[in-house]
């Protein structure tokens, strides 16, 4: 009877310390890494184009992490990062440039993007 009695007063130790200290608190990085796509480029200018805006988009683009925070204060905090890796604009670029999804970016869809970008960016 006495050692139930210990082992009660004991758990009940034990959950009034672990009340008594503070929040439950989680914090989290996700990290998401994608490998850089694969593009042909039908000229030089094509692909001088295309890095020219991919550039002006890296720019100009809005920082690539983003933080969702959730608690309850005194009880509970959870947060989580999740930051873009470095072939994030570029693959956006490729995406958004070869229209035709034949994996060659031509001139003209290099100078359809670039102008797309410099558009964005006046706004």
């Amino acid at each position: 009877m006495t050692t139930l009695r210990h082992r009660k007063d004991a758990l009940a130790a034990l959950l009034l310390a672990a009340a008594g200290s503070g929040c439950i608190s989680h914090e989290e990085t996700v990290r998401i890494h994608e490998e850089r796509l694969p593009i042909n480029f039908e000229t030089d200018a094509a692909a001088r184009t295309f890095y020219e805006a991919v550039e002006k988009l890296r720019t100009s683009a809005s920082p690539s992490n983003s933080t969702t925070q959730f608690g309850i204060p005194m009880i509970l905090s959870h947060k989580v990062t999740t930051e873009n890796g470095p072939h994030q604009v570029f693959n956006e670029g490729v995406r958004r440039a070869d229209t035709d999804r034949d994996g060659t970016i031509t001139e003209k869809e290099a100078r359809i993007f670039q102008t797309q970008i410099l558009t964005e960016s006046l706004r």
